[in-house]
């Protein structure tokens, strides 16, 4: 009776090893933002294992008991490489304001090289990548963004940072060996809820019935990055959903 439970015991144990084993993990930088804590959220609704980078573990606190927490820089490319290893995903949403005049210094365009350098010598072996992008990259009438419009002048308080997500863009679409998506909220995220009544975009800016530029929550955006995470119509493209 002892040797048949112990044998039982040792069937469940190694089954739950391997489930264990079996659950895609996702690295998903900027997990204590106003974004980033719904894709925590979203990724342990859907069972995934999760790694959160942020700058102040403190602020990842209530979900340490769940998550891995990580205090890391996305620039740093061999800690972003030590990272990477052993994760199915790479999520990143990271932002904050400008610290200088040119784009070209904005995180967004940043990180973007930074995940690109490590992530390319990895070839279709490596990882997906979502990267949370921006509205003023998405094409807004007359086949032009809006900044190509210019909506946003160099006097703009935020010029760096508009710019530099669509430099962050740029670069991902000329890269090689990446296995990129960018995903743009359509008009900030200004809905509440997670409702999973989603519209899917590429580059053109959605838009109501009426025309004024569509909105999305924060929890229905989430939602929308694990359903791109686990179908892929926007590999090696960019997106953006609106409810």
């Amino acid at each position: 009776m002892i040797r048949r439970l112990a044998l039982l015991l040792g069937i469940v144990l190694t089954a739950a090893a391997a489930s264990a084993d079996d659950v895609e993990r996702v690295l998903i930088y900027g997990a204590s933002g106003r974004i980033g804590q719904h894709i925590v959220d979203e990724a342990l609704a859907r069972g995934y294992g999760v790694t959160g980078v942020t700058r102040d573990p403190a602020r990842l606190a209530d979900r340490a008991d769940r998550i891995d927490v990580v205090a890391g820089d996305i620039l740093d490319r061999e800690q972003t490489a030590e990272l990477v290893a052993g994760h199915d995903a790479i999520i990143v949403s990271i932002g904050g304001t400008p610290r200088d005049e040119d784009p070209a210094n904005y995180i967004a365009a940043l990180s973007a090289s930074s995940l690109i350098d490590v992530l390319a010598p990895l070839g279709d072996d490596g990882p997906r990548l979502v990267f949370v992008g921006n509205l003023f990259t998405l094409i807004y009438e007359d086949g032009k963004t809006l900044l190509e419009l210019g909506r946003v002048p160099e006097s703009h308080e935020y010029y760096a940072m508009f710019h530099g997500h669509q430099i962050a863009l740029d670069r991902f679409r000329e890269s090689r060996g990446v296995n990129w998506t960018v995903a743009s909220p359509p008009n900030g995220l200004r809905l509440e809820g997670r409702t999973e009544q989603i519209r899917w975009g590429g580059d053109e800016l959605l838009r109501d019935a009426d025309g004024t530029p569509s909105g999305i929550s924060r929890e229905d955006f989430a939602y929308a990055i694990f359903e791109e995470l686990e179908n892929g119509r926007y590999l090696r493209a960019r997106f953006n959903v609106a409810r």
